[in-house]
Parts: structure tokens; C-alpha cells; sequence
């Protein structure tokens, strides 16, 4: 082959091959078999394809054609310096090809290469049966395909359970060639769920991570996720679940999203929280004014028609009625207990915590006093101030309290009286009746007692939340407004202060008492930041409910 100087300095004029963001290596192999008409040298070899900038060139190529002139040309590709499977980019009838980020990076996917980092990807030009020169192009892809489901397949069932409720339920695994490449990116995954049929209109997030492969979750949070999504308690149903997986550009903050197909699984959900609610209630000026609030509720028990309720009530009268009216009320002629009648006689009582059983079978009623309490070195000195009083949490049928305790020894006993009182002989949360103190170290509990088979726990917690601020208490020149749990759902960290009367003024939200953790909100977006801006009331009564599920992203509500 001979080549004079004016031909080989043709050689060395080449279009820029461009990108939206690339690498640049010096570093080129040409391959030269003898070419009947030459491609032309780029002047880089290394490409880095940025699916922020789908539409900029993701190359520039150019040959020397001295022979014909109008010739139409293919553009073809290779993964393999042989061309065994030559796949065409595009054809011309001019002497140079451009192809987008986008359809580039497309092309070599399609070709079957799973690696994303210096896929070598050979390039020639064909016209007719005349071939230029090979050039190599060593480029960096970005993953269009989604990631696929493993280690859960379509169909399987699930059958939840109260007694497994914190044990693992599923773990969703995929599969995702981006994350065995050596691209220091960050890849998202959101696993979301949805009712089958639904096309995830509103899909539920049942989990997240980043450069994972698997999202596990226990028999709670499979329980949550399918009851949100629309599968009764204690009922099989199906469940659809997809991934989304996000990679975000650093620099334009552009999303690169892909969506997997979906599988539907089939989940048997259970009851976390009991539905005690009845249509009963006590009305009177011993209650509620006679109505100017609602009246005290009744609930179920293991008898049909039976109702029972826990109450404190003032000096006065009372009487039992449905749904908060007059049309069906009770009333007796004795206020210590016994037979009612429709529209009977008020009931007269004294100031105090009671237990109203209603027993509509019979249409008669008892009631007796009744409180559960802390008493201890723990807590009050043995009695030397009021016992901590339990209330009964009708979504699980026991009583609860959130106490802070010194450390001492305790005891549960009834109506601030020694009388009737439990301890625990064994240490092994059972109480006995005049057992043994119950040694506590120092801490905040939720102390739970069920009464039905006398087993208690006390657990610890971090904080009790309050409300501060010039709108309430002055900033702190009194307790703060003290918050309660939300019971109805035991498995989130809600607290929920109903019914606050605030003053013009500006408040936050802090943890015992303290302005060792308090929170604020900056962006007035209902979430809440650590040492965030103050909050801004108009006088008024408000519900407030905190939800710390999420440590990392607390929300706030006001009603």
C-alpha cells in the first residue's frame, strides 16, 4: 500500500467527538486492514455518556472518500474487533455521522452489553461492499433497563401474624447490573406497593435504600402496607409491588428513573389494634355538662351487649344514651347499680375514677370505683403523693401510662389503696396479687398492664413530647402542654395533644421539659427541623398530633 504525504495528512483531520460530560484518554486503537476508503482518527477515544444531556452529540465521525461521490453510507458498531454481529447506527450520504447521547447509549444496550465502564465498542463505514478502517471507542454507558425482581416471585403467599409481629415477613431482592459496575454513583431504590388493578395511582412507599439489592420487611410493616393499600384486616388479598430506581446527576440535579415490572403477591393481614368502639356512651353534669361535649364512651367486651367503661366524673348526675341523643337513653332509680329503664331516672354520684359496666342483655348496671396506679420509692415515695394513674387504651384492651421513674422498687395497686395490689414474684412480667416490689433503674416508661391475664411491661422510651412557647406557657414559666401517645397506632411513634387553648404568640415543640431537643420548622411545610424557627399561633384551641415515625423527617399537624 503506498500513501504519499499529502494523503497521510488527511488522515489526521478528524471531527471532535462530542459529549455532554466525558473523560478524555490519549490512548487509541486503529486497527487499518488495507481500507478502500478511511475513517478518520478522532481526536479522543474515551466517552462518557451523560443521561442528563440525552440530545447533545455523543459523537462526531468523518471519512475520506477520493473514489465515489453521493455514495450512501452505513454507520455500523461492534462489541468485537471481528464484526461477527455488526449492528448498523445509521446510514448517510455525506461523509460525516453524528449520533445523540441518548440513541448511542440505546444502541449499545440493545447490543447486550451489561457493563457500563470502557465497553469497547469497535466503528466502520460500508458502502456497497467497500469497508473503511476500524476505530475503538472506549465509552461509558448509563442503565436504561430496569432492575428485576428476585427471591420473590409472583404468587406467593404470605400469611402475618400479631405473635411475629417485629420477625421478618419478606425480603424483595433485585437485580441490577449498576451496581457491580465500578461507577461511583449512587443508586436509589423505593419498593412501592399498590392495589392490584389501580396501575399504582397512589402507590404506597413500603421501603427504601441506596446501593442495596433487598429491602426486608417484618410482619409489621407488611401488615401496614397492605391493610394502606386496601386489603381488610385479617383478610387474604393481593398485593402489587414494583421498583423505582433513581440516580441523580450531581451537577444539573437531573433524575435518571427507571420503573421494574411489576409482581402481585398475596398477604394475610391481622388485627395490630382492637375495634372496641360502640355507640354508648354517659352523658350528665357529672360527665360532660350534659352534652356540651361528647359523652364518655362505652366498650365492647368478650359478652355480646355487655359494655364497659372507665371513667372520672365530677359531684353530680348522669345517665346513659346512644349516639350522643335523646331518642335512647337510660336511666335507674338507683345510683349505686341495678335495673334501667328507658328514659329513667338520673343517677346521682361523687367525684371520682369509675368503672360502668352497662349490661344491655339484662338492662341493668353496676359501678364501682376503679383506678390503676404506680405506687413506689420509684415514683411517689410510697404513696407519700397520689399513685401515677393508668388510663385504659381501648384500641388494646389494657391500661397504659408513660411515667418517669427514679431508681426504686414499685408496685401496681388499685384506687391509691393497699387493699388490693400486684408485685411480680418471678421477675417475668406476671403480676401476683401482694407480690413482690418491682425493682426499676431510672428512665421514662410506658408502663402497660393487662388486666385480663395480669401480665404488665414497662418499657423505656427517650422522650415525652411538649408544647412551649410565649402562646402557651410563657416559654417555660409552667409545664409544658403535655402530649399522650396516639395507642390506635402502636407500631409508630405519634403523640397527639388534643384541644391546647393558645395565645397569640409563637410556640415550638421539646422533649421533657427541655430545650436539650426541641424542634421548630423552618420552611413552614408542616416538617419539623431541630432547633428549627419558631411556629406562629393566633389565639385559638388546636389538636396537635407529632409523628417521629420517621426520626429523620418528623412531621407535624395542627387541627
Amino acid at each position: 500500500m503506498k500513501i504519499n504525504l499529502k494523503k497521510l495528512s488527511y488522515l489526521f483531520l478528524s471531527l471532535t467527538l462530542l459529549l455532554g460530560s466525558c473523560e478524555v484518554e490519549q490512548s487509541l486503537t486503529v486497527t487499518s486492514p488495507d481500507p478502500e476508503f478511511v475513517l478518520d482518527t478522532p481526536g479522543i477515544s474515551s466517552v462518557f455518556l451523560n443521561f442528563a444531556l440525552p440530545n447533545n452529540p455523543a459523537f462526531t465521525i468523518t471519512w475520506k472518500d477520493e473514489i465515489a461521490t453521493g455514495a450512501d453510507y452505513t454507520v455500523e458498531m461492534s462489541t468485537d474487533n471481528e464484526f461477527t454481529t455488526p449492528l448498523s447506527l445509521g446510514t448517510t450520504d455525506r461523509n460525516s455521522f453524528s449520533m445523540s447521547v441518548d440513541n448511542f447509549n440505546n444502541a449499545i444496550t440493545n447490543a447486550g452489553v451489561t457493563s457500563f465502564r470502557d465497553v469497547a465498542i469497535y466503528m466502520r463505514i460500508k458502502s456497497g461492499d467497500r469497508l473503511t478502517n476500524t476505530i475503538l471507542l472506549l465509552v461509558t454507558t448509563y442503565p436504561v433497563n430496569a432492575p428485576t425482581f428476585s427471591g420473590v416471585a409472583d404468587g406467593d403467599a404470605f400469611v402475618l401474624s400479631l405473635d411475629n409481629n417485629d420477625a421478618v415477613a419478606i425480603t424483595v431482592g433485585w437485580e441490577d447490573p449498576i451496581l457491580d459496575s465500578s461507577l461511583s454513583i449512587d443508586v436509589e431504590y423505593i419498593l412501592e406497593a399498590a392495589f392490584p388493578g389501580t396501575n399504582f395511582a397512589t402507590p404506597i412507599e413500603a421501603g427504601r435504600v441506596t446501593n442495596m439489592n433487598s429491602i426486608t420487611l417484618t410482619n409489621a410493616q407488611l401488615n401496614a402496607v397492605a391493610i394502606q393499600a386496601g386489603i381488610p384486616v385479617d383478610t387474604a388479598g393481593d398485593l402489587e409491588l414494583r421498583i423505582r430506581s433513581i440516580i441523580t446527576d450531581s451537577a444539573s440535579s437531573s433524575v435518571l428513573e427507571r420503573t421494574s415490572d411489576s409482581l402481585t403477591i398475596n398477604v394475610t393481614t391481622y388485627l395490630t389494634v382492637l375495634d372496641l368502639s360502640t355507640t354508648w356512651g354517659i352523658v350528665g353534669s357529672a360527665a360532660n355538662d350534659w352534652g356540651a361535649t361528647p359523652d364518655l364512651p362505652f366498650f365492647k367486651t368478650d359478652v355480646d351487649g355487655v359494655l364497659t367503661a372507665y371513667v372520672t366524673l365530677t359531684d353530680g348526675e348522669f345517665k346513659f344514651r346512644e349516639n350522643n341523643d335523646w331518642a335512647n337513653n337510660l336511666g335507674s332509680d338507683s345510683s349505686t347499680g341495678g335495673a334501667l329503664t328507658s328514659n329513667g331516672a338520673n343517677m346521682t354520684v361523687s367525684a371520682g375514677s369509675y368503672k360502668i359496666v352497662l349490661d344491655l342483655n339484662n338492662m341493668n348496671y353496676t359501678i364501682e370505683s376503679f383506678s390503676l396506679g404506680i405506687v413506689g420509692g420509684a415514683y411517689n415515695d410510697w404513696g407519700a403523693t397520689p399513685d401515677f394513674m393508668l388510663e385504659y387504651d381501648q384500641y388494646s384492651d389494657v391500661f397504659r401510662g408513660i411515667v418517669t421513674l427514679i431508681d426504686g422498687e414499685m408496685k401496681f395497686r388499685m384506687n391509691n389503696d393497699w387493699g388490693t395490689n400486684w408485685g411480680d414474684n418471678g421477675a417475668d412480667g406476671r403480676l401476683e396479687l401482694d407480690g413482690s416490689n418491682i425493682v426499676v433503674t431510672a428512665g421514662i416508661y410506658i408502663a402497660t398492664v393487662d388486666m385480663n391475664d395480669l401480665s404488665y411491661s414497662l418499657e423505656p422510651i427517650t422522650n415525652v413530647w411538649g408544647l412551649v412557647g410565649a402562646a402557651y406557657n410563657d416559654w417555660g414559666a409552667t409545664p409544658d402542654a403535655q402530649f399522650k401517645r396516639d395507642w390506635s397506632r402502636p407500631f409508630d411513634d405519634i403523640w397527639i395533644l388534643e384541644n391546647v387553648t393558645l395565645i397569640d404568640g409563637e410556640y415550638k415543640f421539646r422533649a421533657n421539659n427541655d430545650w436539650g431537643l426541641n424542634y421548630g420548622d423552618n420552611d413552614s411545610d408542616g416538617v419539623l427541623e431541630e432547633n428549627g424557627s419558631n411556629l406562629l399561633a393566633t389565639a385559638g384551641t388546636y389538636t396537635f398530633i407529632l409523628d417521629f415515625s420517621d426520626p429523620a423527617n418528623p412531621t407535624y399537624t395542627i387541627n
